[in-house]
């Protein structure tokens, strides 16, 4: 989402499609999913400190759709719900939805 100028049309106009349909214009190189403050409920904004969970992750990744498969399963999300993650476009076009198949190097500082 940081190269979306427009964050607020895509989620005006189906969020988990606009995601898919710029993953088929366009492969990402790098991505980057920075969890170390989350908002678990309440956002974009939040209402209280409570909305948000200090995790300490990041994580990198060539492949789109694992970085949100593996983002899914930290949150503690099934990533079969996330229906961006499931769209037949999306999938063709990025490989790993199974976690284990890929070569993930976890680094503690």
């Amino acid at each position: 989402m940081g190269t979306v100028w427009d964050r607020r049309a895509w989620h005006a106009n189906d969020l988990h499609q606009c995601i898919a349909d710029f993953a088929a214009y366009r492969k990402p190189d790098l991505n980057i999913l920075d969890a170390y403050y989350v908002m678990k409920r309440n956002g974009p904004r939040g209402v209280s400190e409570e909305d948000i969970v200090t995790m300490k992750s990041q994580l990198i990744s060539t492949d789109m759709v694992a970085i949100d498969v593996a983002g899914a399963k930290l949150f503690g999300m099934d990533p079969s719900e996330v229906r961006y993650i499931q769209n037949r476009r999306t999938a063709k076009r990025s490989g790993a939805q199974n976690l284990d198949q890929l070569n993930i190097k976890r680094i503690s500082l």
